[in-house]
């Protein structure tokens, strides 16, 4: 564990303070909500209040190995939101604390950020498994489309006690979908600007006790667009002009399919889970220095098998395992590299092989319930390319985590401590605590504290020299910590018009060695240490829905991420952030939808010399279900038949993400899906 510094213990110190006292504070309403619980008059019980860790259930009960861990937790169903032509990275902008960085247009690859994080320290899981692997350090989330998913979970904070390497800044979680009591199909094909269509089949059902679900997506763009170059700025004045330009090299085209079944054993349950990618697309390159030929073909597969089995020699004992084996296959050409050096031609192959055993009892004492669990993880990765020799790494993990609670859950405890090595690596420990307290049916507080860290990706030691990008043999390990304390309140009217929730978050955090991929010449980036690094910041949500009829959602987030070296804001984390959406009509025949997003400054340089300017972005859409009007006499189309029309950037604003990575104006998109 890195050495504690004086700002950092005094932080600690306040940190730990706030923890107490927000403890101390809710005791009295605790045991006041305790004798209430215990008096002859009431009930007994109280109404579940739901679990820091509750995982959504529909239908088939989900996996117990959760990787969620954390005060905050925010979950979004797909479905009513595929019915409006949204993608993944619209669902994770809309939550608080997160930013999505968009590298170009439909089909383009984007980054998550939580909390000021770089998208490799938020890992991304397909129902508890790791999806990302150690070739990048992350999940390019764009070879996936929405169909093939049920929920979007996200952990806001520091998640590594529970997900290992890497949960720095946050936790994303995909659920897939499974079956249901009553078979369903589901097809649907929507076409858009700049050559863009898309079409997804999926059909779920049960058949005896198995349970059966298959899903196939595919996708295909032309994807030029024209943008306006960005201006450069000499002593605060601009120079040149903000000429109009076309973004060639778009071309995309993406295949994923996705199979699960599952079958009861021994009181318990087996699932087979199957998934493949197949991503072939051109690379633009950098604005200043467009690649016209450069090419980019990605294979990859995940294949999990979970085993969940009753443990009768423990008091409400359970058993998991999941054995877990992800492959990528990567090719990089370009027949015409910067300043006509050689052609490139790069082949790198991953296989990670995971295996993820946990046995969990539950008892009683102290007057409380109290569940403990014990896992143990194995990790194998090996990496192979045409550019280099091979290789490969190594880990292990121990995790000991205790879940107590008392007066009906009205106090919630949940310290875990877990042991970490990679080969090559010293032993790392990760300690983290979440509290979470409901004085009142009406009031949650929590808070949490816990330690991450991150070993580097392959990509970002060994990436093969592509002419303007290459690795770094030389990086350290990142380490962290955080700190975060927050409240919900919902409304405890009963008054239609009263029906709302507010949100509040504060946090903090630090990371050491962090990094970041910079510019090391003219026209060639390659990941460095940055040095030290502090994050300060709040997230505030607001739900309001006076009528079944009209919905509203706000969400904003402001952080404050420097460099100790420059004190500038850390690169791609904008200041602040702020969505607002609206909802209006019955959700079962008719949704008409508004957006707002708007994006504080956004640095695009470690010197801060070049800033984004603060923007605002308008999104709109426009969904009927044709079969609820019996005139037109679409019936015999399935039980549901969507029409949606979608527009985005509506302002036609000239927005990026970075420096260098220009994206489309004003585009839009029409879908049809029909449910039978």
């Amino acid at each position: 564990m890195f050495p504690i510094r004086k700002g950092r213990a005094r932080l600690l110190g306040q940190a730990a303070l706030a923890l107490f006292w927000s403890l101390g504070l809710a005791t009295p309403a605790l045991h006041a909500a305790r004798g209430e619980a215990e008096s002859p008059e009431g009930s007994g019980t109280f109404p579940d209040p739901g679990s820091i860790e509750e995982i959504v259930v529909h239908g088939e009960a989900r996996p117990t190995m959760d990787v969620l861990a954390g005060a905050s937790i925010s979950r979004v169903g797909t479905d009513e939101r595929l019915i409006e032509g949204a993608r993944i990275d619209d669902l994770l902008a809309e939550m608080p604390g997160v930013q999505i960085r968009r590298f170009g247009g439909v089909g383009e690859r984007f980054e998550i950020s939580i909390r000021g994080s770089r998208p490799e320290q938020v890992p991304v899981f397909l129902d508890g498994v790791r999806l990302d692997t150690s070739l990048t350090g992350r999940s390019d989330l764009s070879t996936l489309c929405l169909d093939v998913l049920q929920e979007i979970q996200v952990t806001r904070g520091a998640g590594a006690a529970r997900a290992g390497s890497g949960a720095i800044g946050g936790v994303v979680n995909l659920v897939t979908r499974n079956a249901k009591a009553r078979p369903e199909t589901r097809l649907r094909v929507s076409a858009g600007s700049f050559g863009s269509i898309e079409g997804s089949l999926r059909h779920a059902r049960r058949i005896d006790e198995w349970s059966v679900s298959g899903s196939y997506c595919g996708f295909h763009t032309d994807g030029d667009y024209r943008f306006q170059r960005a201006r450069q700025f000499i002593g605060g004045l601009p120079t040149g002009s903000a000429r109009v330009e076309k973004r060639v090299n778009n071309e995309s085209d993406r295949h994923t399919g996705l199979f699960r079944i599952g079958h009861p054993i021994g009181g318990g349950r087996v699932r087979l889970t199957q998934l493949v990618s197949h991503l072939d697309r051109g690379l633009p390159g950098l604005e200043t220095n467009p690649r016209t030929r450069a090419k980019e073909r990605n294979l990859s597969s995940l294949t999990s098998l979970g085993l969940e089995l009753p443990v009768s020699l423990l008091p409400s004992g359970e058993f998991e395992a999941v054995l877990s084996h992800r492959f990528e296959r990567n090719r990089f050409e370009d027949p015409l590299p910067f300043l006509a050096g050689d052609p490139i031609q790069t082949r790198t192959e991953v296989h990670g092989s995971a295996l993820r055993a946990r046995i969990g009892l539950g008892f009683d004492a102290l007057s409380g319930r109290h569940e403990l669990d014990l896992l143990t993880e194995a990790r194998l990765d090996l990496r192979q390319s045409n550019e280099t020799t091979s290789r490969s790494r190594a880990g292990i993990a121990l995790r000991l985590e205790l879940e107590s609670s008392w007066w009906g859950d009205r106090l919630r405890l949940s310290p875990s401590l877990r042991m970490e090595r990679f080969e090559g690596l010293d032993v790392e420990w990760i300690p983290g605590i979440v509290i979470r307290i409901e004085p009142l049916d009406w009031i949650v507080l929590r808070s949490a504290i816990a330690r991450s860290y991150r070993v580097p990706s392959f990509q970002e030691l060994y990436l093969p020299d592509k002419g303007f990008e290459r690795g770094n043999e030389d990086l350290l390990p990142e380490e962290a910590w955080s700190f975060e304390i927050g409240a919900t309140l919902e409304s405890p009217f009963a008054h239609p018009w009263l029906d709302g929730e507010v949100e509040a978050t504060w946090f903090a955090g630090e990371i050491e060695n962090g990094i970041a991929f910079q510019l090391i010449s003219s026209n060639v980036s390659a990941p460095v240490n940055t040095g030290r690094s502090q994050t300060r910041g709040y997230e505030i949500s607001l739900r309001w829905t006076p009528h079944p009829w009209i919905r509203t959602t706000a969400t904003r987030t402001v952080t404050r991420a420097k460099l100790e070296s420059t004190h500038e804001q850390v690169v791609g984390v904008a200041v602040s952030q702020t969505d607002f959406r609206i909802e209006l009509g019955p959700r079962d025949r008719l949704k008409i939808v508004g957006e707002l997003h708007y994006t504080g400054r956004l640095p695009v340089s470690q010197n801060g010399a070049a800033v984004l300017p603060s923007r605002i972005a308008y999104d709109a859409s426009a969904s009927i279900d044709l079969t609820r009007f019996p005139f037109l006499h679409l019936e015999r189309f399935g039980r549901a038949l969507w029409l949606s029309v979608r527009g985005r950037n509506l302002g036609n604003a000239a927005i990026r993400d970075s420096r260098s990575f220009p994206r489309p104006g004003r585009n839009f998109s029409v879908a049809l899906e029909s449910v039978f």
